[in-house]
């Protein structure tokens, strides 16, 4: 499994060097091929942050970069600006996906004439196959926050599971699992003003954010993905899904991941960049550091549906019955019962996405 050259590096906090932080990866999946998960599709991204001097605080996008991909053949693939969201790059070729046995190296050439480099990747030889899923009802010890203190009790929830094929390969496997969920709310209220604005789809950049990471000796057994907690939780009383991407990965990788989630649990690469990771970013011309990883991954997805009939109890949608006692409450009526784009930060849209029935 070809790794390439890595080297570490911590974050330069006495000097006063500028650094950049990379996070970018491809995979055998095209953009065509997102589809059919069903998703409305993902390009291929790359994101570009520079840290500030001191604190490491990746507090600054970098914008007007060029970023090119080039394959061993010579074949150069170049990523488009997205203006709407800076600091993010995507390879808008619908059919690109890596190929077996191709190496790559990922490129970003600054407008102040920095050039930073990735070592060769290629995709890793293992099979990639996804298990069947499973659920088991569970009641962990979680804090929760009644009458405004938190308090220790257990929570009703599930964990979903996901069976890991036996292999008979002599060298680990190295897998990576992330999560996109989907989730419809309902405005309870909203025929009370009259508003157009009823049912929502959500997505949410923080509800499963979280990354699972496994190296695998020999497979056969049930993966743990996440927890969902069943009672009180809006997200399940009308429609969840969440997209389940299962990744085999080069060693390099998982061991960035691995050390990224010792060291920080409260978020992103680019919440705080942390120290000494593993990075396989060279510069070739300037004294700039630079953290991040270059991954080319296998990668399987499929979209999981929440099924309500297959708990032992039922699910109670109280959000009226919450809504009816917020407004006699002082102060009036809470938004999002009355118009559901206002539920989550501005996360919710009324627009369902193009592949819904």
């Amino acid at each position: 499994m070809l790794t390439g050259c890595q080297s570490k590096y911590d974050f330069n906090v006495i000097n006063m060097k500028r650094g950049l932080v990379i996070e970018s990866f491809i995979s055998n999946q095209s953009y065509n091929e997102t589809l059919a998960i069903p998703s409305e599709g993902r390009y291929f991204t790359v994101k570009l942050g520079e840290t500030s001097n001191v604190n490491n605080v990746a507090d600054k996008k970098v914008t007007g970069a060029s970023v090119y991909l080039k394959d061993e053949t010579g074949q150069t693939f170049t990523y488009t600006e997205n203006h709407e969201a800076p600091g993010q790059y995507q390879l808008l070729e619908p059919d690109f996906k890596a190929k077996p046995q191709m190496k790559y190296q990922l490129n970003v050439d600054l407008k102040e004439g920095q050039h930073f480099e990735s070592s060769w990747e290629s995709v890793p030889e293992a099979q990639n196959k996804l298990g069947d899923f499973s659920i088991k009802e569970v009641s962990p010890l979680q804090y929760v926050y009644e009458s405004g203190d938190r308090v220790i009790k257990n929570v009703e929830g599930i964990t979903l599971n996901l069976g890991v094929p036996e292999h008979a390969g002599q060298q680990p496997v190295y897998y990576k699992w992330n999560f996109e969920p989907l989730w419809i709310y309902r405005a309870e209220l909203a025929e009370t003003v009259r508003s157009t604005r009823v049912m929502c789809w959500v997505r949410s950049a923080f509800y499963q954010h979280h990354t699972v990471l496994r190296s695998d000796a020999g497979g056969g057994y049930d993966q743990e993905l996440f927890f969902l907690q069943t009672q009180g939780n809006d997200r399940l009383y009308r429609y969840f899904s969440s997209i389940v991407n299962q990744d085999i990965i080069s060693e390099g990788y998982y061991n960035f991941w691995k050390e990224l989630k010792e060291q920080d649990e409260r978020g992103g690469l680019f919440d705080q960049p942390p120290f000494g990771l593993n990075t396989n970013f060279t510069t070739t011309n300037s004294d700039w550091t630079v953290n991040g990883y270059f991954a080319v991954v296998s990668r399987k997805s499929t979209r999981w549906t929440f099924d309500p009939d297959v708990l032992s109890y039922a699910i109670k949608n109280n959000l009226k019955e919450l809504c009816l006692l917020l407004d006699n409450e002082p102060g009036g009526k809470s938004g999002q019962c009355y118009y559901c784009d206002m539920y989550n930060m501005g996360e919710a849209t009324t627009q369902s996405p193009l592949w819904w029935p």
